[in-house]
């Protein structure tokens, strides 16, 4: 990719100082590497970027060297294809990317929704998997109605085409869709942040990977493979999440992944966002606990 952080990323973008781009195959990375201390890789969600972590950085970097990447097709990394957005195929760009950038295996990996399915996967297919994980309201159930008004039709061969993009992008800042998407997430998250995703939305480029994502999802192999994981698992619930309903993904994980930790908490979706001060005070929690 040509050009430098300071050209790339915008100006006000969070923790912009901690920002690098690493080229691995196919893909340059945008990811923000911050802190001292063992790896902490955190996963955003499909349809976000690093900045969904942006107010734990703080919290968490005195305690983990922090790797926070922008999700291929996602934010600012650019170089994925359509057919390089499973989640397989971003789990071994995965161990590409820690490799390339030189540091230990991680002792905690933390998703967010498909982030949180991605980390499962790359546990799960990993030859240095993470000692520990936790996910956030973990999408491994079929999304629901919110998901399904808003989003599914777009999830077409047609509909992820660069036209149909380009086109989703240019109404996204025109009309109330982003506001709309993020409201559904029944999260109270800063004005800073919806701002974000509605600069993030205005790039077909995101769109494309938003959507390539979301259909190259296959839960059912992961929780096919739940019981050989072997690392200590974190489950983070939002009681009113309309995304991924708790009761039905407690009742996958108790299913699925026998031993996990289960935890719930009142909120949306967004509940690292909404409150991230006590998301980092869990992360650091299990951070302590592995060994």
């Amino acid at each position: 990719m040509s050009g430098t952080t300071e050209e790339l990323v915008p100006a006000d973008w969070p923790h912009r100082e901690h920002s690098r781009f690493v080229s691995v195959g196919a893909l340059d990375w945008h990811v923000q590497v911050a802190g001292t201390g063992p790896t902490l890789v955190l996963l955003h969600g499909s349809g976000s970027s690093g900045h969904s972590w942006a107010d734990l950085v703080p919290t968490l970097m005195g305690c983990a060297t922090l790797v926070i990447p922008d999700l291929p097709g996602h934010g600012f990394t650019r170089g994925a294809t359509r057919a390089s957005l499973t989640l397989p195929q971003i789990a071994l760009a995965l161990d590409a990317l820690l490799t390339r950038l030189e540091l230990a295996p991680a002792r905690l990996v933390v998703g967010h929704s498909a982030g949180a399915a991605l980390a499962l996967r790359w546990a799960l297919d990993s030859p240095r998997p993470p000692r520990s994980l936790v996910g956030f309201n973990a999408s491994l159930i079929p999304p629901p109605a919110a998901y399904q008004q808003l989003l599914a039709p777009l999830i077409t061969p047609v509909a992820t085409s660069h036209w149909a993009t380009s086109l989703l992008a240019g109404l996204s800042s025109q009309t109330r869709v982003i506001d709309r998407l993020l409201d559904s997430t029944q999260s109270a998250i800063p004005e800073w942040q919806r701002a974000r995703y509605a600069r993030l939305f205005s790039d077909p480029a995101h769109v494309r990977g938003t959507m390539g994502l979301m259909a190259g999802a296959d839960l059912v192999s992961i929780l096919r493979g739940g019981e050989r994981l072997g690392i200590p698992l974190t489950f983070v619930l939002g009681t009113v999440d309309r995304w991924v309903p708790c009761g039905p993904l407690r009742k996958i994980v108790e299913e699925s992944f026998g031993t996990a930790r289960i935890v719930a908490w009142e909120g949306g979706h967004l509940l690292h966002e909404a409150e991230p001060l006590r998301a980092a005070q869990l992360i650091l929690e299990v951070l302590a606990g592995v060994a």
